[in-house]
């Protein structure tokens, strides 16, 4: 019986550095990439998703676009 257990211990020590070393080798996953944009305002860079569009171009918030293009 204690031989059978030193096996099962023995296999369970090979599955997990197996595993172990499989997840280390992979790559990295892509990641998807967003655009970034400048505030036309206050100059602070945001995703483009986020933009509130303007006359005088991208902005961060509404308050931002309203004022308008910054010094």
């Amino acid at each position: 019986m204690a031989k059978f257990l030193l096996f099962l211990v023995v296999i369970a020590v090979i599955y997990f550095v197996v595993r172990a070393s499989n997840r280390r080798n992979k790559p990295p996953a892509a990641t998807a990439t967003e655009s970034m944009v400048r505030c036309a305002h206050c100059g602070v860079h945001f995703p483009g998703a986020e933009a509130v569009s303007g006359d005088g171009g991208d902005y961060c918030c509404e308050a931002h676009r309203r004022l308008g293009p910054g010094p």
